[in-house]
């Protein structure tokens, strides 16, 4: 019996040793995760802090001046400035629009913006925080993308208008940076068209020349068959032939009636008779005569050299008005070498901002907490799978 006691006494102690040990052993593991979870928490909550200090206190507080602006053909004949200012010619505005929008944002123009605000100074210095700040070692790729970054451009396509505006530690140099941006496109877009107009009239000097030499070649050959057979304007001459004929023809009719008329009461051998006869032959003769020298297959007729002569004329009217129409084109495309053809016409101007626009803290430290937090419950699950996969 004494034994069976102590048997139990032994299963008893065994028992509540290994019940102790278990205990011990998940106390220690549950102060263990809470270590860890003390330690996450710790860790989130100051990558927390740090970034909202970034933001808040650190973070370059950046001034928008901006500007709306359409671009305008000066050529456009319309009067009206109504809203047909903004839904007319909307193919050319979005091409000459997209021309500026190009134009200011390529390295020509960071480089003359460069040389009138020291920009690349300005990004280097402590004004800009040490996320956007360029180095010794930045490269001009990294200078170009912080300047873009600071620019912005929209274009609405509906009603044409471009808007165009720039970022900057100072309110005062945003807004002056975008006035020099408006002058600038303005400039470059009337250059472009200067550069098209120069093209052209490179083109249309040499049509002039072309054109011009045509008409004096064209003015010779006309000169020279005037000299050749001796004949100001043939069909004049062919003019006056007829009309002697027709003439000669009329008073042929008119003795030959006459004669015949005298024949019934007068002698053959009378002087009247003798004399019409004299007459009507000797106007049957140069009748003849004419008459030969306007058909005879055997000498150029006049008929041909009017045609010919024709030709020549109207070769010289037409080489005339190509040439007068090339001197046209020539005087109309050198006045446009000389205006501005288009012109960006400002909606609203540039304006001084009181408050900075970006960073918007308030929405980035809400921004903020929202990732973290899900970063946290992520990394909070993996460790949980992880854990019971352990146990």
């Amino acid at each position: 019996m004494q034994g069976l006691l102590c048997i139990m006494a032994q299963c008893t102690t065994l028992i509540i040793s290994k019940m102790r040990s278990k205990s011990i052993t998940e106390l220690t593991n549950r102060i263990r995760n809470m270590h860890y979870t003390r330690i996450k928490q710790a860790i989130f909550l100051t990558l927390f802090l740090l970034i909202a200090t970034f933001i808040l206190f650190i973070k370059s507080e950046l001034y928008e001046s901006n500007a709306s602006v359409i671009v305008k053909n000066l050529d456009n004949q319309k009067s009206d400035f109504g809203l047909s200012l903004f839904v007319s010619g909307t193919s050319n505005t979005m091409q000459d629009s997209k021309i500026v929008e190009t134009y200011l944002n390529s390295y020509d123009e960071l480089q003359k913006l460069d040389k009138m605000f020291h920009l690349k100074e300005h990004y280097s210095s402590d004004h800009i925080d040490i996320a956007d700040r360029l180095y010794k070692w930045s490269t001009k790729e990294d200078f170009l993308a912080l300047y873009r970054s600071r620019l912005q451009i929209f274009y609405d396509e509906i009603s044409g208008i471009l808007n165009i505006g720039f970022l900057h530690t100072d309110p005062q140099t945003a807004k002056a940076i975008v006035e020099q941006l408006i002058q600038d496109a303005n400039q470059k877009i009337n250059l472009y068209n200067r550069d098209i107009s120069q093209r052209q009239l490179s083109f249309i000097t040499k049509q002039v020349e072309t054109n011009k030499a045509k008409l004096e070649a064209s003015i010779q050959a006309l000169e020279k068959f005037q000299s050749t057979h001796t004949l100001l304007d043939p069909t004049q001459d062919a003019q006056t032939q007829y009309s002697i004929v027709a003439n000669l023809e009329a008073s042929l009719v008119e003795k030959r009636a006459k004669l015949n008329e005298l024949r019934n009461y007068m002698n053959e051998k009378n002087f009247e008779i003798i004399r019409l006869k004299h007459e009507i032959e000797e106007i049957e003769k140069t009748l003849k005569r004419i008459k030969h020298s306007l058909t005879d297959p055997k000498v150029q007729a006049l008929n041909s050299y009017i045609f010919e002569y024709e030709r020549l004329k109207n070769l010289v009217e037409f080489n005339k008005e190509l040439y007068k129409q090339s001197l046209l084109q020539l005087e109309t495309i050198k006045a446009e070498l000389h205006k501005n053809a288009k012109m960006l016409l400002v909606l609203t101007k540039p304006y001084l901002s009181e408050g900075y626009s970006y960073p918007q803290k308030g929405k980035a430290l809400l921004t903020l907490l929202l990732l973290m937090s899900l970063l946290y419950g992520i990394v909070s699950l993996i460790e949980a799978i992880i854990r019971e996969h352990f146990d």
